[in-house]
């Protein structure tokens, strides 16, 4: 694929993702999109078939933004218990802000009853950070500090302590809290997440 034409549909779903989260889905037509891109309707039928093709598209390329939450992974000096709090706070504000967040209300929503799309945005979303942070509880620099013998239960239970009811505040339309009431937050989770797998 050419350069000029990644652009082009690296426009289109910029644009369309800014619409889809101001205006919801139904809401937001391909019209409106094209007059934004100043593309055509013809060039967006090619590119992504329809309205469902380009918010795939819009969904696959969004939830790539969990992805810079993990960068913790390859560093080095940093131990475990500060790895994990950075973690939790990026996790916190990847979940409950946009595109995240407006994305997770629009299939919701709108695609409740569609399974192709709410596999699309679990697998692609909550799915793989999950399978990122069992991946990083399995290295030896964690399994030294920690006794964890199922990483995918113990990455359940933290993303759940950090998660407690400020996703669920997020979709109902309040803000998340400032750094200085999570950062306690963020502690007191990491300090219990340690308390049951620490070794003894």
């Amino acid at each position: 694929m050419r350069p000029s034409t990644i652009e082009k549909q690296q426009k289109i779903i910029e644009i369309a993702t800014a619409l889809f989260l101001e205006q919801g889905y139904k809401d937001t037509s391909l019209d409106q999109i094209v007059a934004l891109t100043g593309g055509s309707k013809q060039t967006l039928y090619r590119y992504f078939s329809n309205k469902e093709g380009l918010f795939k598209a819009v969904l696959v390329e969004k939830t790539k933004s969990v992805d810079p939450i993990f960068d913790f992974c390859g560093k080095h000096g940093q131990s475990v218990r500060e790895s994990l709090q950075q973690f939790g706070h990026a996790y916190l504000h990847l979940i409950c802000g946009n595109p995240i967040l407006g994305l997770f209300r629009i299939v919701s929503n709108d695609f409740y009853c569609n399974e192709e799309f709410s596999q699309l945005f679990w697998q692609n979303g909550p799915r793989r950070a999950h399978a990122y942070l069992v991946n990083y509880l399995e290295q030896d620099v964690v399994q030294a500090q920690l006794s964890i013998r199922d990483p995918a239960l113990a990455c359940s239970q933290l993303l759940g302590l950090i998660r407690q009811d400020y996703h669920s505040q997020a979709m109902l339309g309040c803000e998340l809290p400032p750094d200085e009431v999570l950062a306690p937050h963020i502690d007191t989770c990491i300090d219990a997440f340690f308390m049951l797998y620490q070794r003894r």
